[in-house]
């Protein structure tokens, strides 16, 4: 990250228990809005995540009314208003943020609990699971400020939505509630206490095999980029490395002693 000048003691809280890590965004003072120690703090709080060999499942949250805010004002207004080269800077930063997510070996289940407004909106979407409570809303705020979607907003809105609806939403820059979100597939389910459902599937998840979990993730985010041909070739490598894995081995040595595997990860 380029240097900039940090305005709070912290703007990410990441927790760790039982192979889950929570991280919040935990920065009311702003609104949870996506400034440079937002980018900075996230980003690191994934790469640590990625290499804790006891974490499993990462939880992604947010606190306050905004849940996940918009882009900060003084980006759009040092940054992105100020010239090409400096916005691409920021974008750039953006962008790294975004992509960690779709490649850290770990799957990150979103939730929703509030409103998530354009930027911060596009970073929850870009987990690879979203549950939302049954007040939180999504809204594509760019068109009322003549801006296309950052934060790899059409990039995850039309792999969730599709073309023509990713299209509505984001000209519209109507709010959606999370009932609507989870019937165009935006969403994985709506649930009256959003983090504690998360914790339960994440709980599920952490109980299986890292090594088919990452795989599994990591096939699944790359689907866009296969052919036909590349994809079955693409299948066949990962679950050999499967086959080949210390926790393959161990769950069939599980099985055959009536007992629960003990998973390494490897």
């Amino acid at each position: 990250m380029y240097p900039y000048e940090k305005k709070y003691d912290h703007v990410i809280k990441v927790e760790k228990e039982n192979h889950i890590a929570t991280i919040t965004f935990d920065c009311q003072q702003n609104m949870n809005r996506l400034g440079e120690q937002t980018i900075d703090e996230f980003t690191a709080a994934l790469e640590d995540c990625h290499w804790d060999k006891d974490v499993r499942v990462i939880i992604l949250r947010g606190t306050g009314d905004w849940c996940f805010g918009p882009g900060d004002l003084p980006i759009i207004q040092t940054k992105l208003a100020k010239s090409l080269p400096d916005g691409r800077e920021v974008m750039y930063e953006i962008a790294n943020m975004i992509k960690k997510m779709y490649t850290i070996s770990k799957p990150i289940i979103g939730v929703a609990e509030s409103g998530c407004i354009g930027g911060g909106c596009n970073l929850l979407l870009s987990s690879d699971i979203v549950i939302a409570s049954e007040t939180a809303y999504f809204l594509q705020i760019f068109a009322d400020y003549a801006l296309s979607p950052d934060t790899g907003g059409l990039w995850a809105l039309q792999r969730l939505v599709g073309p023509m609806k990713a299209k509505v939403l984001a000209m519209t820059a109507e709010p959606v509630p999370a009932k609507a979100a989870m019937e165009m597939g935006m969403i994985y389910k709506v649930a009256p206490d959003a983090y504690a459902e998360a914790v339960a599937l994440a709980t599920k998840i952490a109980a299986k095999s890292p090594v088919g979990i990452n795989h599994i993730k990591q096939i699944s985010n790359r689907m866009h980029d296969y052919t036909m041909e590349t994809y079955f070739q693409v299948e066949g490598d990962y679950l050999t490395l499967g086959a080949l894995s210390q926790d393959f081995k161990e769950t069939n040595i599980a099985v055959a002693q009536q007992r629960k595997p003990e998973y390494k990860g490897y």
